[in-house]
C-alpha cells in the first residue's frame, strides 16, 4: 500500500518539461511543494504515517478499519490477526496484507472472551469466554464439531483468565483460584489444583513448566503434562503484573517493589532486587537482558541470569522513558506508555533514550514478537496499522 507513496513522488518529480515561463528555482520549488504536500496527506491517512514509522525504524505495511466499534483485545498469532470488538465479534485477519477473512459473534455483549488460540496445524480456533469454550473452522469462522460432535461446552469452572495451550490441554485461571487442565479435544475438565482465592492473570508455559501468579502475591509452577505442584512461594504483596519466563527462570515483578528471578524448575530465588516503587508493568525478557518500568524512575536493565549476584545486576537505566518494552529493533528497543500515548526508541547497548513521539490518538501499540517484532497500533478511530521493521 505504501509503495505508492515512492512512485507518486517520483511521478510528481519527473513531469515532461512545459512551456511555462517559470524559472528551474520556481519550478523545484513546486515540485518540492507537491512532494511534501502527498508526505503530509499520507501522514494523515495512516495511523502512523510513513515518514514518522521510518523515524522509528518501521515501515508502514498496511491499515485496516475496524468497523464503528472499540477493540477488547488484538492477538496476532502465526499467519492470523485476531481481534476481539467490544460487542463479541472476532475479526479474522490475514496478518501479512490485513485482509478480512472472516467475522463472527463468539459471545453475548455481557459475556467476557478472556483468548483467543489458533491452531493452525489443525485449522481451528479456541474461543474461552467466562462458561463455555468455543470451536471455530479457522478458514471459515463457523462452528467446528471438534469436541465430542460439539462446538460448544460448557465450563465446570468459570474462567477467569486467558488460556495457555498445551496439546490436548488449555490451562487457565478460574473465578474460584484453580488452575484447570481442560481437555478440549474431548471436552471435559482433567485436572484442577486450587492456587489461590482468585487468579487473574494468564498462566504461562515454558520447558514443560506451567507458572501462575495470584492478585494476593502466590507464585505457584506445576508440569504440564501431569499437573503435579513443581513448588509454591508467596510474595510480600499483591501481584498485578503478568510475569516473564525462559527455559531457565521465572521473572516476578511485585507490588512489593521487588524484581525477582526464581529457578523454573525448583522456585529457588536466583536474584531479586529492591526497587523505589511498586511494579505494576510487567517485566521484559529478550535475550541475555530483563527490562522492567520501574515508577518515576524509568525502564531499567537487568542480567537476566548474574553469576553468583544474588541481589541481582542493573546494567542501566533510562531516566526519561516511562514505557515498556514492545520489541528489540535492531540495536534499540521499542518501547509504549499507553497514559503518555508515546511510543520511544531507546539503546539497547547504553539505555540512552533516541527519539520519542506521543500519539494522543493512539489507543493500543502491541508486538507480535520480542525480536523484530511487527508493530500494531489501533486508534481511537477505529484504524489499525501495521508496521514492519525496516530491512
Amino acid at each position: 500500500m505504501v509503495a505508492g507513496f515512492a512512485l507518486l513522488l517520483t511521478t510528481l518529480g519527473c513531469q515532461p518539461p512545459n512551456k511555462s515561463t517559470s524559472s528551474e528555482p520556481e519550478k523545484n520549488a513546486q515540485r518540492l511543494a507537491r512532494q511534501q504536500s502527498v508526505r503530509d496527506h499520507l501522514e494523515q491517512t495512516y495511523t502512523i504515517g510513513p515518514v514518522t514509522a521510518a523515524q522509528f525504524g518501521y515501515d508502514v505495511q498496511w491499515q485496516f478499519p475496524v468497523p464503528g466499534q472499540k477493540i477488547n483485545f488484538m492477538t496476532p498469532q502465526d499467519d492470523r490477526l485476531f481481534i476481539l470488538t467490544d460487542m463479541n465479534d472476532l475479526i479474522c485477519l490475514q496478518a501479512d496484507n490485513g485482509r478480512r477473512i472472516w467475522t463472527v459473534s463468539v459471545a453475548g455483549t455481557l459475556q467476557n472472551v478472556h483468548s483467543v488460540t489458533y491452531l493452525s496445524s489443525q485449522e481451528l480456533v479456541l474461543v474461552l469466554a467466562d462458561n463455555m469454550l468455543l470451536t471455530l473452522d479457522s478458514n471459515t469462522g463457523m462452528t467446528q464439531t471438534a469436541i465430542m460432535g460439539k462446538s460448544q461446552q460448557d465450563l465446570e469452572w468459570l474462567a477467569s483468565t486467558p488460556g495457555a495451550l498445551h496439546g490436548e490441554y488449555l490451562i487457565y485461571g478460574s473465578r474460584s483460584g484453580q488452575l484447570i487442565w481442560q481437555a478440549w479435544q474431548v471436552g471435559f475438565a482433567w485436572k484442577a489444583y486450587q492456587v489461590a482465592h482468585a487468579l487473574r492473570l494468564s498462566p504461562i508455559i515454558r520447558s514443560g513448566v506451567v507458572c501462575c501468579t495470584s492478585p494476593e502475591g502466590i507464585v505457584s509452577a506445576f508440569t504440564a503434562t501431569t499437573a503435579s505442584q513443581l513448588w509454591n512461594t508467596e510474595l510480600l504483596d499483591n501481584i498485578v503484573a503478568p510475569p516473564a519466563a525462559s527455559d531457565h527462570a521465572l521473572y516476578v515483578a511485585g507490588i512489593d517493589q521487588h524484581l525477582r528471578a526464581f529457578d523454573l524448575h525448583s522456585g529457588r530465588t536466583l536474584w531479586r532486587v529492591l526497587t523505589e516503587s511498586s511494579l505494576v508493568d510487567s517485566p521484559v525478557l529478550i535475550g541475555q537482558h530483563v527490562y522492567q518500568q520501574i515508577p518515576n524512575k524509568g525502564l531499567a536493565a537487568f542480567a537476566a541470569l548474574p553469576v553468583n549476584k544474588l541481589d541481582g545486576e542493573r546494567t542501566w537505566i533510562c531516566p526519561s522513558n516511562t514505557g515498556s518494552v514492545l520489541t528489540r529493533n535492531g540495536s534499540n528497543l521499542i518501547t509504549w506508555d499507553p497514559n503518555s500515548h508515546t511510543i520511544a526508541r531507546v539503546s539497547v547497548a547504553q539505555g540512552t533514550a533516541v527519539n520519542s513521539k506521543e500519539f494522543p490518538r493512539i489507543t493500543d501499540v502491541i508486538s507480535d514478537g520480542l525480536e523484530e517484532g511487527t508493530l500494531l497500533a489501533i486508534s481511537e478511530d477505529g484504524r489499525l496499522v501495521c508496521l514492519s521493521p525496516l530491512r
